[in-house]
């Protein structure tokens, strides 16, 4: 059973005093190197800092850290980016990042400060190579199992692997680096992580892009609602979209069916495997189906996909579901950091009220009951002070962004992030999902942005003028 499939989503007795201080660390080795996708030269970074930072003579960590340098020197702050997850390595997905901003580089570096838990900073992959995603399935007891694996080769103290420390670590690392300040970009929990780096080095920050808000005020992990209100998204497009209406006139009935019947009985179907062709079986239940059905809301790309999907399953036919899966691949998450993040830092606070909430909507437990089960065997136990979790207020210049059909970070978390920072400018983007600053003009209002972070924005409308996509209508793609 893959935990990483369902929980890559998005996702200490005493109490941790949040207060920045400087971390005392190693010195800093530098090597060549290229990141994954692009061809551009890169430099990569090691530097040693506390595993405890209030043990600075204890166990020590390896930090990494990527550098894209400017095409001319420069003495602009560079953008750092801060990535998702939690458990997204940054500089795993540097290569992909460096390419939409490539015009950055023109006058600034792009730096990549990978999170302590992620990547090849003592990184936590929850993975088996028995691993098979598509006849696996979740179940409460096997939970036990699945945290005695994702820990299987881990050497640490889970309880130092928190979101302060990380930030500590990112500051240490900008220093080591010899930039004053810094330009961040944080995208999804990369934007917690951004929020938090404003509240401890305000001094260090010129200015923050936020894409995908999820601030320290809210608790991320249930995912129903969110989901439920993007997917009926979908369908009210399809709905007054009339090659979609024409060809899927009962898109919105199907899926609830569908999502009815596989609450009461799992589905297991016989397919072929989408890179093998071999006959194989799907098997699904409810929380899969749903991590399944979020997972494509996250894009437009993706989620074109989906009505063909669900019109053929709901005639049984669930080769195209299996595909799904297939162009899913591997999302990259270490989801150990996730599930250490998300017990500690959410589910621990997430009210009653809160939780039963979520579980109203249409899909009821399915996006917490994997992460409950976890939550209850994950040895790693620490408490953030609460003043962590207080909104973040700041008057540093910030260009915040979020997509209309986001399933996980909606607008409304955008709003209140927004509601605490009194230099801050909000955008909507009608026709985007999960993360806005890769979508079509994007990179040039950031770039716009960072040039002058005190300056009104031009043109910002270019982002409403997102076009809607072409929903998949046959197996041809068209």
């Amino acid at each position: 059973m893959k935990a990483s499939k369902y929980l890559g989503i998005f996702c200490l007795a005493a109490a941790l005093p949040v207060t920045a201080g400087a971390q005392n660390t190693g010195a800093l080795t530098t090597e060549d190197c290229y990141l994954k996708g692009l061809s551009d030269k890169a430099e990569c970074f090691t530097l040693q800092v506390p595993e405890n930072p209030a043990e600075p003579s204890g166990t020590l960590l390896t930090l990494h850290a990527a550098r894209l340098p400017a095409l001319t020197p420069s003495e602009l702050p560079p953008l750092a980016v801060l990535a998702g997850g939690p458990g997204q390595s940054a500089i795993e997905i540097g290569g992909g990042v460096g390419k939409v901003f490539h015009e950055l580089l023109a006058d600034r570096d792009i730096i990549f400060l990978e999170q302590r838990g992620t990547g090849n900073s003592n990184g936590i992959k929850c993975a088996s190579e028995d691993d098979d995603p598509y006849e696996d399935l979740y179940s409460d007891a096997e939970s036990e199992k699945l945290v005695a694996q994702c820990l299987a080769d881990f050497e640490g103290d889970l309880s130092h692997y928190n979101t302060p420390n990380a930030i500590h670590d990112f500051a240490a690392m900008v220093r080591a680096l010899g930039y004053p300040k810094v330009h961040l970009y944080g995208g999804s929990y990369g934007s917690r992580a951004a929020l938090v780096f404003m509240r401890l080095y305000p001094d260090m920050i010129a200015s923050t892009v936020l894409d995908g808000m999820a601030p320290v005020q809210v608790v991320v992990g249930p995912f129903a609602r969110h989901g439920q209100r993007a997917l009926e998204l979908l369908f009210d497009e399809c709905e007054t979209t009339p090659s979609c209406q024409q060809r899927y006139p009962n898109l919105r009935r199907d899926y609830w069916q569908l999502w009815a019947a596989i609450k009461q009985r799992n589905v297991i179907a016989d397919i072929y495997h989408p890179t093998t062709l071999a006959p194989h079986k799907l098997r699904l239940d409810g929380t899969k189906f749903f991590q399944l059905t979020l997972s494509y809301l996250y894009s437009q790309e993706q989620r074109q996909l989906l009505p063909f999907a669900i019109d053929a399953a709901a005639k049984g036919h669930w080769q195209p579901f299996a595909g799904l899966i297939a162009a899913g691949g591997d999302n990259g998450m270490y989801t150990g950091l996730t599930t250490n993040i998300l017990c500690n830092e959410d589910m621990r606070r997430a009210s009653t009220d809160q939780l039963a909430a979520d579980s109203q909507s249409m899909f009821g437990d399915a996006s917490i009951r994997l992460l409950h089960a976890m939550c209850a065997h994950w040895p790693g136990r620490y408490q953030l002070d609460k003043t962590h979790f207080e909104p973040v207020t700041s008057a540093i210049p910030t260009l915040a962004l979020s997509g209309n059909l986001d399933p996980v970070t909606p607008p409304a978390w955008g709003d209140s992030t927004v509601t605490h920072l009194s230099n801050a400018t909000h955008i909507v983007a009608e026709q985007a999902a999960h993360i806005v600053a890769m979508r079509g003009c994007g990179p040039k209002l950031v770039r716009q942005f960072l040039n002058d972070p005190s300056a009104p924005l031009e043109k910002t409308d270019c982002l409403a003028d997102l076009p809607s996509v072409t929903f998949m209508r046959s197996n041809n793609a068209h």
